[in-house]
């Protein structure tokens, strides 16, 4: 039997959007980036973990989507399950976060500040919990860039592209530097 130990919480199902059983979803935190490469989730029902398999899922704010999950197709049906919450196992949990691992594959992809101004290319990532850092390759040299999420402002994966706010000088600290 699925307990709710084994499962991660994502949040509730608040209310229906339409009349073709899509429920408008309300996550505990910030929408995951990845939640649309989940194939279902588990609908508490009457006490007990159930999978819904998800048709499609769109992001509406920075804390809820709408959900269209297969086999409920009218707002009725929707109804019967609002104020329930939804689940996910809980070894995909680290599939949803956004953690070191997942700037790995961000070797190559082109950096630009906050302005959109090419900064240069990711040659590599150095992993730390307190300070994640990118060596980027600019026209000039090689400098280490801060990767915290409070300075990314997007990971663009399909134009391989990292737009990220950088402090005033950090581009020019090698040029004052005397050695």
């Amino acid at each position: 039997m699925l307990t709710k130990n084994d499962h991660y919480l994502l949040g509730s199902l608040s209310k229906t959007s339409g009349i073709k059983g899509e429920i408008v979803v309300k996550f505990d935190s910030d929408v995951p980036s990845k939640m649309n490469k989940l194939e279902s989730v588990f609908i508490e029902v009457d006490g007990k973990l159930v999978p819904f398999f998800i048709e499609y899922f769109k992001e509406k704010s920075f804390n809820t989507a709408i959900i269209k999950f297969e086999d409920i197709n009218s707002e009725p049906y929707a109804k019967e399950y609002l104020g329930s919450a939804f689940y996910l196992p809980a070894e995909f949990k680290k599939l949803l976060d956004l953690v070191p691992d997942d700037f790995i594959d961000v070797i190559g992809y082109t950096v630009k500040d906050q302005n959109y101004k090419v900064v240069g290319k990711v040659l590599e990532y150095f992993e730390s919990s307190a300070n994640p850092l990118l060596l980027v390759e600019t026209p000039k040299n090689e400098i280490l860039i801060p990767a915290h999420d409070d300075l990314i402002i997007e990971v663009d994966d399909d134009e391989k592209q990292i737009i990220i706010e950088l402090a005033d000088g950090i581009l020019n600290l090698d040029d004052e530097a005397e050695y």
